[in-house]
C-alpha cells in the first residue's frame, strides 16, 4: 500500500483562476492582432484629414464661444459696458 502524501495541496485563490503567464499573454495578443482588420492606406489618410479638419472647426467654435462668454461675464460683473 502506498503512503499518503503529507504535502497539502496549495489552495488556489479565486483571483488566480483564469490567469495567464507572460508567454501565454503574448501568444494570445499576437493571435488577436492577426484577427484584426486593418484599414487601408487610403482610408487611413482620409480619416486623418477628417480628424484634422474637425479639430480645426471645433477649435474655432470653442474660441468663439469663449469670446462670447468672456464678453457676457465681463458685462455682468461690470467690467464692460454695451457699445451703444
Amino acid at each position: 500500500m502506498a503512503r499518503a502524501s503529507t504535502r497539502r495541496p496549495s489552495p488556489i485563490s479565486p483571483r488566480a483562476v483564469g490567469r495567464v503567464g507572460p508567454i501565454g499573454f503574448l501568444r494570445e495578443t499576437a493571435s488577436e492582432l492577426r484577427k484584426s482588420v486593418w484599414p487601408s492606406k487610403e482610408e487611413t489618410a482620409r480619416l486623418t484629414v477628417i480628424v484634422i479638419v474637425l479639430s480645426v472647426i471645433m477649435g474655432f467654435f470653442l474660441g468663439l464661444l469663449d469670446r462670447v462668454f468672456d464678453f457676457g461675464m465681463s458685462f455682468v460683473i461690470g467690467l464692460r459696458q454695451l457699445p451703444f
